[in-house]
């Protein structure tokens, strides 16, 4: 089965494109502004995997990959320390848009399931 490339690269780019929009919610809620900061430089994180993404060499996708574990130790954090509930959700949808992601470069780099 071939894979293309092509379509996989646009789907993550989609992916990381509602990852932002997702934790812009998480954001717009959070009550702790010692938060920011890190919610700011996740943001900027999700930006750079989308620029990776939209330019991507077979060289750069194990970064991407490590990018992206970077980003979920990141969110990691955050949901940790979130006081409350509602987001939970939230936060669950952000791992598991990232790990669509980390699974598409695994397939672009032929190592898939």
């Amino acid at each position: 089965m071939k894979i293309n490339h092509e379509h996989i690269i646009l789907a993550s780019v989609e992916k990381i494109e509602e990852s932002e929009k997702t934790l812009e919610k998480i954001s717009f809620t959070c009550c702790m502004p010692i938060r920011s900061k890190r919610m700011q430089d996740l943001f900027s994180e999700l930006r750079n995997i989308s620029k990776l993404l939209k330019n991507l060499s077979k060289e750069a996708m194990p970064i991407c990959v490590s990018k992206i574990e970077l980003c979920g130790s990141k969110i990691g954090k955050l949901y940790i320390s979130c006081c409350t509930e509602e987001r939970e959700k939230l936060y669950q949808k952000l791992f598991k848009l990232l790990n669509e992601v980390h699974t598409n470069m695994y397939k672009l780099m032929g190592i898939a399931h």
